[in-house]
């Protein structure tokens, strides 16, 4: 559900640069039986499928790869999910500076920054202890 955005980027690039090719821009009707009609692209099957076994390739080179994760989850929960929504909510109800609400938002905003920060030094410490032992594609 994530990758919609570059599917979305990559097959709309191709139609634009190769607009005459049919592989990129046709769309295959297959005949589903009970379920009718389905029409299918034959680019956009191949190319998200490579783009999956590609990142699975990522995945399992790096056994350190959920902590990746983790950390670009801990540097972007709290601007994205707590930060701006709260200034933007504080902004919208024209709520004044130093209310109580603004007050208890903001301590939430920086009790939710503390527990972002806490994730990346978890990340940080799994990933440093997943290196010390780094061998490719060793599922031990």
């Amino acid at each position: 559900m994530f990758c919609q955005p570059i599917y979305q980027f990559v097959e709309k690039l191709c139609c634009e640069r190769w607009p005459n090719n049919s592989f990129i821009t046709k769309d295959h009707i297959i005949e589903l039986p009970l379920l009718g009609s389905y029409p299918l692209n034959y680019f956009r099957v191949i190319w998200r499928t490579a783009y999956v076994v590609a990142t699975s390739m990522v995945a399992m080179l790096f056994p350190f790869f959920n902590d990746i994760l983790g950390l670009l989850g801990a540097f972007a929960f709290w601007p994205l999910t707590v930060y701006f929504p709260i200034e933007m909510y504080i902004v919208q109800a024209k709520i004044r500076r130093f209310s109580g609400l603004w007050v208890w938002l903001n301590i939430l905003s920086m009790g939710c920054l503390i527990v972002s920060i806490l994730a990346a030094c978890g990340s940080i410490q799994g990933l440093t202890q997943s290196l010390k032992g780094y061998k490719p594609f060793n599922i031990s």
